[in-house]
Formats: structure tokens, C-alpha cells, sequence
């Protein structure tokens, strides 16, 4: 009994000592908080909308860092970021939806189960009916519609879609689109989901405005005065952080055809507009994630993924081909261009990006003597 009686006494020795302790370590802490704190911060748990902003800024910092690192488009940069949106409002689908002040709208990016709708007639349909967007654009504000097929502004031929959110997404002073969220069966948005979509336009167009600055920068370091493509600085640094290629990649070398005695005929002004129109309707068929470079005068170089056959590189090659040789009028010339071309498949033929350009332009002028005689 005398044992019980110790034990208890030791036991309660200890709560106490704890107990004073712990007392004491508050207090002192709490010194430590600002005088205009009424509560002790340690003691109050996180909010779960603090949580959820927090991951977001979080991953949108990660995302930051990776395209200034990988020199990513502004447009690949706007997808990544976009996609990540839905991933926290736990939709069923989503897309955006480009709105230009001038030229064409056109999604940029969407979830996969809306690859079946025919997006191009549905962003042209947008562009003329569209009220729920034009709503959202004018006002810059997020509008949710619970039911689509009860409003009149509904215009998207989505049958799936019952409950709507679309958010506009501002970068600097202008509204560049539109995110759309959908839900596939009648959706209550709660006030921490609309504080949630509000907290994350906000974070999205705070960290964009910023990394199309910063990359604006080091692309006009990188860029071609001319043409407006890479320039050869760009390349060397490409390579420098490329020592071996493993993924499938074709570099294509292209050269102008007679474009010295463009030059000597009509002038520098016109070989400029010259080059400048070839850079352009080369542009317009390369994808996002392709390379064009400016290797030095009249001479290019294209760097296309995911090209693992000779049979695929050579009906590209033919196509960029017919599309340069088109006729350019410019003022009152009428000139007919052409262009070689040479290409090399990585790492089929080489690992080595400079090794390439060497087997390239050596196609490249195989292929141009051919035409000579």
C-alpha cells in the first residue's frame, strides 16, 4: 500500500513539474508575440484555405523557376500554369480559352475527355455568342453558373457540362483569357471555393506578370533582332546544357537559296523582308515545343521533338519546303524563294548537337549542288 501511496506521489510530482514547466515555456513565448497579437500563434491550428493557398504559391514558384531555367514560349509557360487551377477546385473538366482583343479566339490547353468536342467551332461560336465569357472579360471577374442549361448565356456545345465557373486571367493590363471549369453534375461552390478561385487568379496573375517580364528580358538577350526567332547565342547555350541527347530529336540546317543575289538585285531592305516572311511561314507550322534559331545570315537551324524517323523528317522537310518556295510580293517585286535543307536524327545518327549540325549541313549542301545542276 506504502508502495501505491509512493508511486502516486512521484507520479503527480512529475505532472506538476511538467505541467509548470510547460506554463512557464508559454509564457515566455508569448513575450515573444507582437503586442498587437491578442491570441498565442502557436496554439491556433492552420486554416485549411491557408493551407491550400500556400501549396498553390508554392508550386507556382516551382513552376516559375523550371520554365525561366527551361527558357520556355509564353504561351507554354501560360498552359503550365494554367492546367494547375483545376487540379486544386477538384474539377470534372476544364479548358482556356484565348481571347485576343485582336485576332482569332482559340483554346490554348483543355482536359483530356474534351479531345471528342470540336473546340476550333466552338471558340469562333464563343467569339460571336458567347455572353457568359464577354460577361467575364468585361467585368474581370469569376462568374458561376450552377446550371448551365437554365441560362441564357450558355453558348458551349459541352453536353456533359452542368455547373460552370469561368475565371479571367489578366497579365499586366490585359485580360489574355478565359479558364473554364466544369462540373458534370449541379455543383455547390462554397465560400471557401469561391475565396479559394479568387486567391488563385490573384497568385497566377501576380507570378505570370513577373516571369513574362523576366523571360522578356533574357529573351531579348536571346532573340534576333530580324526575324524575332533564337539567335546564335541562343543555341550555344542550348547546347551547353545538352552535352548528350537522348531523346528523339531531328536538327534540321536550312539555308536560303541565292538569297546574295536577292540581295545584290533588289537591295538589303528587301532581302530583310525576305528573310522576315521565310522566318514566319516556317513559324507558323513548327508546335510549341519545337526550336528555330538564327545560325548567321541567311542560314537556320530547326530543332523539332519527338522525330524518331527518317520517313517523318523528310515529308516535314518537303512540306517547309513548298510552303517557303510560295511567291513573295513585295512593293512592286515578285520574287520566287526557295531553300536546302539537310537534317539529322538524334541520337540515331549522333548524341551530339554539334556533330549534328556538321552531318546536317552536309546534307544540306548535297542537296543544294543537286539543285544546281
Amino acid at each position: 500500500m506504502n508502495f501505491i501511496f509512493v508511486y502516486l506521489a512521484i507520479v503527480t510530482s512529475m505532472l506538476i513539474l511538467i505541467l509548470y514547466r510547460g506554463i512557464r515555456t508559454v509564457k515566455y513565448i508569448k513575450r515573444l508575440t507582437p503586442p498587437d497579437k491578442e491570441r498565442f500563434p502557436v496554439l491556433i491550428p492552420p486554416s485549411p484555405k491557408k493551407t491550400v493557398i500556400n501549396k498553390f504559391k508554392s508550386i507556382s514558384y516551382e513552376i516559375a523557376l523550371s520554365c525561366l531555367e527551361e527558357e520556355k514560349e509564353k504561351s507554354e509557360i501560360l498552359r503550365i500554369f494554367i492546367e494547375h487551377i483545376p487540379n486544386f477546385l477538384k474539377s470534372d473538366s476544364w479548358s482556356f480559352l484565348l481571347t485576343p482583343n485582336s485576332g482569332n479566339w482559340a483554346f490554348l490547353t483543355w482536359s483530356k475527355n474534351l479531345d471528342f468536342l470540336p473546340l476550333e467551332d466552338i471558340a469562333y461560336k464563343l467569339e460571336n455568342e458567347g455572353d457568359n465569357i464577354r460577361i467575364v472579360i468585361e467585368s474581370n471577374k469569376s462568374l458561376f453558373i450552377k446550371n448551365v442549361k437554365e441560362n441564357v448565356t450558355w453558348k458551349q456545345e459541352n453536353p456533359l457540362t452542368v455547373s460552370w465557373l469561368g475565371i479571367p486571367i489578366k497579365i499586366g493590363d490585359e485580360i489574355v483569357g478565359v479558364l473554364n471549369i466544369d462540373w458534370f453534375k449541379t455543383k455547390k461552390f462554397t465560400k471557401i471555393e469561391k475565396e479559394l478561385a479568387r486567391s488563385f487568379k490573384i497568385e497566377i496573375e501576380n507570378v505570370l506578370t513577373k516571369v513574362f517580364k523576366l523571360n522578356e528580358l533574357f529573351l531579348n538577350f536571346h532573340l534576333d533582332p530580324l526575324t524575332e526567332i533564337y539567335n546564335r547565342k541562343a543555341l550555344e547555350d542550348y547546347m551547353k546544357n545538352r552535352q548528350i541527347i537522348t531523346d528523339n530529336i531531328a536538327l534540321v540546317f536550312i539555308d536560303i537559296d541565292g538569297f546574295k543575289k536577292i540581295n545584290d538585285t533588289f537591295g538589303h531592305t528587301v532581302g530583310d523582308q525576305i528573310l522576315k516572311t521565310i522566318v514566319k511561314r516556317i513559324k507558323n507550322v513548327l508546335r510549341v515545343e519545337d526550336y528555330f534559331f538564327r545560325y548567321g545570315g541567311d542560314e537556320f537551324i530547326l530543332i523539332l521533338k519527338n522525330i524518331n524517323n527518317h520517313e517523318d523528317i523528310k515529308k516535314i522537310i518537303t512540306r517547309l519546303q513548298s510552303i517557303v518556295s510560295d511567291t513573295i510580293i513585295i512593293d512592286d517585286y515578285i520574287i520566287k524563294s526557295s531553300c536546302s535543307m539537310g537534317y539529322c536524327l538524334l541520337p540515331l545518327e549522333t548524341n551530339n548537337i554539334q556533330r549534328a549540325i556538321e552531318i546536317a549541313d552536309k546534307k544540306m549542301y548535297l542537296q543544294k549542288s543537286n539543285l544546281n545542276h
